[in-house]
């Protein structure tokens, strides 16, 4: 078989990028793994895909900035949203930027990516596990394991990272022996693995995390093996083992202060109960047993040092981290696959080769910034196949 161009993953970047060569005129295929392609995209958003954040910008991202830069300045959220309402999918933008379908369904979204495809004379081709991609005289050969080999003078590799592997993530190592390698990569937007407190298991609460001199707010939740919650899992990329994560329970001030204060209003109040109003109850017993300070006493004995001891603990409690959780619970990888130029997303050793998407060594924070990646750079190296086959050289 012999294309313009194939794609390699059937993912948020190779749809997108199928659907804009497809309309560019390009004769194109994408070849997925599994045995349909989209997976993990109808996984994204608890199921109503936060496909764009509104105010995503280039300095919100990690890894290769200069990637993230070269993408994202030449589609921006405004632009995302504009090829999504012209797909079909207009959007709902929330206070905080993210949008979602209307249908609040991420179905919604893969449906629309797939009949712009087909509609365009997109071809999918599921059940194809990539072995190698080689130079084949101008062309580039790309073999299957089951011996199937398709042709193609344009390649575009967005087979994604290596999070999420109950949905079929897998590394590639086909493309370590294309001529490229990976930076360092670990597990981001993950649960943290930290010193287990039974006590707490299924407790929820609004706090402000820092690790290693990283900060985040907002709701945890407290589980069998760690710490969950949106604001841990933006730390993941941070953690490792000999870390502490230190929670303020009390965001709103000075946790010291404010005990000394309250122990002359409730001089009565017994430690078990002390911190009610304040924190789930469940917190106050373990911050008042860390704290050495027994159940049945009572505020009003309490000295000023002791409630200071329990105001730093409220403020500040350490938690001994294990590490992040790890891909199976992972949104998405931090690090990725290097060599490729900013403004084209195209191979600088293999001319014809490209890449988009999770696959890079770029990625964001939570809220629809690593889909507004995955749109942006699928269209830049879309973009850039088309100039190439036109002889051209790529335009804003």
């Amino acid at each position: 078989m012999k294309f313009d161009c194939l794609i390699l993953g059937g993912g948020a970047a190779g749809l997108m990028a199928g659907v804009a060569l497809a309309r560019g005129g390009a004769s194109v295929a994408i070849v997925e793994r599994q045995s349909r392609v989209g997976r993990k995209l109808l996984s994204t958003g608890n199921g109503r895909c936060n496909f764009t954040n509104r105010t995503a910008a280039p300095e919100d991202y990690f890894g290769d900035l200069a990637l993230a830069r070269g993408a994202l300045s030449a589609f921006p959220p405004e632009k995302i949203l504009r090829i999504f309402e012209e797909l079909g999918v207009p959007a709902r933008v929330d206070a905080e930027g993210r949008a979602y379908p209307l249908s609040n369904q991420a179905s919604s979204v893969l449906d629309a990516l797939r009949l712009a495809f087909a509609e365009g004379g997109g071809v999918e081709i599921p059940d194809f596990e990539v072995l190698a991609v080689h130079k084949k005289g101008d062309l580039l050969s790309v073999r299957a394991s089951d011996d199937r080999e398709i042709l193609a003078p344009y390649v575009l590799a967005a087979t994604g990272g290596l999070a999420g592997k109950s949905l079929g993530a897998r590394d590639c190592p086909f493309l370590a022996m294309a001529g490229h390698s990976f930076t360092r990569r670990s597990p981001a937007l993950s649960p943290l693995k930290t010193q287990p407190f039974p006590a707490l298991k299924g407790v929820r609460a609004f706090v402000r995390l820092s690790m290693d001199g990283h900060r985040e707010s907002g709701e945890i939740l407290f589980t069998e093996y760690g710490v969950s919650g949106i604001a841990a899992m933006q730390l993941a990329r941070f953690a490792h083992p000999g870390s502490t994560l230190q929670i303020d329970f009390f965001p709103e001030g000075d946790g010291a202060q404010f005990l000394c204060r309250r122990a002359r209003l409730l001089p009565k109040r017994r430690m078990e109960d002390f911190l009610n109003g304040i924190v789930p109850k469940r917190v106050g017993q373990v911050l008042c047993k860390a704290a050495g300070l027994a159940p049945t006493l009572e505020a009003g004995a309490l000295s000023e040092a002791e409630l200071r001891r329990l105001g730093d603990l409220l403020n500040a409690f350490p938690v001994p981290v294990l590490g992040a959780r790890g891909y199976e619970n992972a949104q998405v990888t931090a690090g990725g696959l290097t060599g490729f130029d900013p403004d084209t997303l195209e191979s600088r050793a293999i001319p014809g080769l490209f890449a988009a998407g999770e696959l890079l060594d770029v990625d964001g924070p939570c809220g629809g910034y690593n889909l507004q990646w995955a749109w942006a750079s699928a269209l830049l190296a879309a973009r850039s196949i088309l100039q190439k086959r036109k002889g051209g050289t790529p335009s804003a």
